[in-house]
């Protein structure tokens, strides 16, 4: 009957600061720390009221049947025991590892070895849980196994971190810790609900890019049920950013909200009080420092947490230094104090005549520093002016250069192609000349035969103009390809993979001696199908055909063309 009272009063006392949570006007710093005060006095009430949720859930146990019943039952227990009762939530831990292995679930069991890594952290036991952690497979993790995996060995490297401070080595595993959270927060998705907790924690010592997430949590914090470690970690969270700011009343203002909610939600794994502990030790307030380390020393063997009992150890050893240190003071010798206001007195003195006289050298030389700099920054503009003058003729003179290389190149690659296609043209119209001489020989000699039939056959019938094409088209190939050896490898990079073209080493076809010719600046259908000896018609079907094939736009693949290849001057 009076665990059941304790717990309504609990519940009631849990919905009121709940109901000031998301409602209340914002209260002074003050007001906040009384209301921390009252909730750590009557923090049986939140333990009783823990318990007995606990309880009510163990009652279900009869009425499993399933393996996965028991599984997911046994999920609810560990998140309520998991920052409450280590030993409890190590059972559970280990029956739900026993489930996974018995129905052949890796992603069960991974889940559980990494929530086994982080009791054994709690506990102390960095050794079984750096074991357990390394125990898993990255490779068959995802989702938020993936988040939950790298936060855990965050976690882990901060509790070794925290343990190696005395052997100086604590910064490597606070290197680890961070490599480790950025990791966390990597692979989480923002529907989660620690997004924005690990968002939070990856911008750590980077306050410039941290106004949207607080922006975030302030939104959320200030609308949360306050009934939830989720809802302490982004208080926590939030009071370290405005820490980097350099924000202090609000870094206050959300510890002691995060100390209130693990104190109403029972969590016994606290840092939010620990740290409000040390800020309060050094503001003169060693009453409720010490209060609040003794609580969060007494939930850390509660839970039991070695490691943050060992850290806690520490502050409070200085709290009490601190709290001796001040009662030593109080009873100082009234005459020592006379004696060093005296002393001070007369300090003061030398000091305000110093200060006078350095007060008129100052004013002199700033009188001078003002002229020497307003000197200065005339030159400087003049040297801005000039420098910026300097770049810009440097960039002219760069592109004028630039300019000149391209039309050297373009006239010596048309001298070169002017002298070969002269040597080609008078040795084609010698062999031409040759032919034809040939020809008015063998015809002359018939018509002194009077074989006029066989002159007839010869003429009409037999006609060299094929021949001669085909000779020609030879010759058209071969000057071609010796200025632009890779001209062919060049037009099928233009084209689909599926549509290229394949001819022999040394030869074109009909469609590349119609952009060989484009190639060369002849770009009139009319003129190429006269070169070529065929119709325009066809010359424009073989043009459109192709542009057709072309893998890139279609609309300049004339001009594409023109600027294909290097030629290739041969001594």
């Amino acid at each position: 009957m009076t665990l059941r009272l304790r717990s309504f009063s609990s519940i009631f006392i849990l919905l009121i600061t709940s109901f000031t949570c998301l409602n209340a006007t914002e209260p002074t710093i003050e007001q906040m720390l009384v209301h921390l005060d009252s909730l750590i006095a009557d923090r049986n009430s939140f333990i009783a009221s823990k318990e007995h949720r606990i309880a009510e859930i163990k009652k279900e146990q009869s009425k499993l049947q399933t393996p996965e019943e028991k599984y997911w039952h046994n999920r609810r227990l560990y998140y309520e025991y998991y920052v409450f009762d280590a030993d409890s939530a190590m059972r559970y831990i280990n029956d739900n590892l026993e489930l996974a292995r018995m129905e052949g679930n890796r992603a069960w069991e991974n889940e559980w070895k990494i929530n086994k890594s982080f009791i054994l952290s709690v506990m102390g036991l960095l050794k079984d849980a750096d074991d357990v952690i390394s125990s898993v497979d990255r490779s068959e993790l995802s989702g938020p196994l993936v988040a939950e995996y790298y936060g855990q060995l965050a976690y882990l490297c901060s509790h070794m971190s925290q343990l190696s401070e005395h052997r100086n080595v604590g910064d490597d595993y606070d290197e680890l810790s961070h490599i480790y959270q950025d990791s966390a927060f990597s692979n989480i998705t923002s529907d989660s609900p620690n997004y924005l907790s690990h968002r939070g924690s990856a911008l750590y010592d980077n306050p410039q890019h941290s106004d949207s997430v607080i922006a975030q949590l302030l939104t959320v914090v200030e609308n949360s049920p306050c009934d939830s470690r989720l809802d302490a970690i982004n208080a926590y969270v939030l009071s370290r950013l405005y820490g980097d700011r350099g924000d202090n009343e609000n870094r206050m203002r959300y510890l002691i909200k995060s100390g209130c909610i693990d104190v109403m939600t029972a969590n016994r794994d606290i840092a939010s009080l620990e740290e409000l502990a040390a800020i309060l030790m050094d503001q003169g307030d060693i009453d409720r420092a010490y209060t609040y380390i003794n609580y969060s020393r007494e939930q850390a063997l509660n839970l039991p947490n070695r490691v943050r009992a060992a850290s806690l150890s520490r502050t409070e050893a200085s709290i009490h230094r601190q709290y001796l240190d001040k009662i030593q003071a109080a009873s100082a010798d009234l005459r020592t104090i006379s004696i060093v206001l005296m002393v001070v007195l007369i300090l003061l003195i030398i000091m305000i005549i110093a200060v006078v006289n350095r007060s008129r050298r100052v004013k002199k030389s700033r009188r001078q520093l003002t002229e020497i700099n307003a000197t200065l920054s005339e030159k400087l503009s003049e040297l801005s002016q000039a420098q910026k003058s300097q770049e810009e003729a440097l960039s002219s003179l760069k592109e004028l250069n630039q300019k000149n290389k391209e039309i050297n190149l373009e006239l010596k690659e048309a001298n070169y192609v002017k002298e070969e296609c002269l040597g080609a043209a008078f040795a084609l119209c010698s062999t031409y000349i040759d032919h034809q001489e040939q020809f008015r020989r063998h015809v002359s000699r018939l018509v002194k035969s009077n074989s006029w039939k066989e002159l007839r056959e010869e003429v009409v019938e037999n006609g060299a103009g094929a021949e001669d094409m085909k000779e020609f088209f030879k010759i058209f190939d071969t000057l071609f390809l010796n200025i632009y050896p890779d001209f062919v490898k060049d037009f099928n990079e233009l084209l689909r993979e599926d549509e290229r073209i394949h001819v022999k080493p040394g030869e074109l076809n009909t469609e590349l001696r119609i952009y060989a010719l484009v190639r060369l600046g002849i770009n009139d259908s009319v003129k190429i199908a006269s070169i070529l000896h065929c119709s325009p018609q066809t010359v424009y079907n073989y043009r459109l055909r192709t542009r057709n094939k072309a893998a890139g736009p279609r609309e300049n693949f004339a001009e594409t063309v023109k600027s294909l290849g290097k030629y290739h001057h041969i001594p």
